[in-house]
């Protein structure tokens, strides 16, 4: 019974964030989790060889590596963005068909993929960013008062944004978990928030509260260093 109920409460988060509309489509990011020996290496075969997201018919493609809070030593991902399920799945089927070339294997092993659903949009480039995994009890409320915190942290010279995405089939996980990230793009932008936020400043309390209000667990917390690659426009 238990199981059954939190599939049941999975799935209602599930549609849930694909609600935008009849006609919407819900954009998916596609990650491939690696470990490298050389992350700088890494970034740079990426960055060299942009027909990787192109073969895979990508929106848009990078790659992050974590900076604080390893789950593994040298952990990294490379994400792709397609306009929707069904495109982020037949590339990814694509993928895990795809031989490794010698050159990538050599700095670099896979270590897991999987999809993220995008629930709340951004407009910001990936660079530094604050990444947290949490179960929440309230999807709709948690996404409100981000937003509204985002505007708060705009409103007070905080030039952020924040990114909410729904984990999908990325292995064994909690019902109502939520992927949240914070894209700061600098470091020094990502440390000024934060500064404000360990001062308690009078502006981010409500909104911080709301969002406290519906987060049942913290799950992850990472910093991490991102670089968009490719693009196909």
């Amino acid at each position: 019974m238990k199981l059954c109920s939190s599939l049941l409460l999975l799935l209602g988060l599930f549609i849930a964030g694909f609600s935008y509309g009849d006609d919407a489509m819900t954009p998916v990011v596609s990650v491939v989790n690696v470990k490298t020996s050389n992350p700088a290496a890494y970034r740079q075969y990426l960055k060299d060889n942009p027909g990787i997201f192109e073969a895979l018919g990508a929106e848009s493609g990078g790659t992050c590596t974590t900076v604080s809070g390893h789950r593994y030593p040298g952990q990294a991902f490379a994400f792709s963005f397609y306009n929707d399920a069904s495109s982020a799945f037949k590339a990814a089927t694509k993928f895990s068909q795809t031989p490794r070339n010698a050159e990538l294997e050599a700095i670099s092993s896979v270590v897991s993929a999987e999809f993220y659903a995008v629930l709340k949009p951004f407009t910001l480039p990936s660079g530094f960013e604050r990444r947290y995994q949490i179960v929440v009890n309230d999807a709709s409320a948690y996404i409100a008062a981000a937003t509204k915190l985002e505007k708060a942290m705009q409103d007070n010279g905080h030039k952020v944004e924040v990114g909410i995405f729904q984990p999908m089939g990325n292995g064994h996980q909690k019902a109502n978990l939520l992927d949240v990230r914070i894209f700061a793009v600098e470091p020094e932008v990502a440390g000024m928030m934060v500064n404000d936020f360990l001062q308690r400043k009078a502006w981010a309390l409500e909104p911080y509260g709301e969002m406290l209000a519906t987060i049942e667990s913290l799950e992850l917390d990472t910093f991490e260093d991102c670089v968009q690659v490719y693009t196909a426009n």
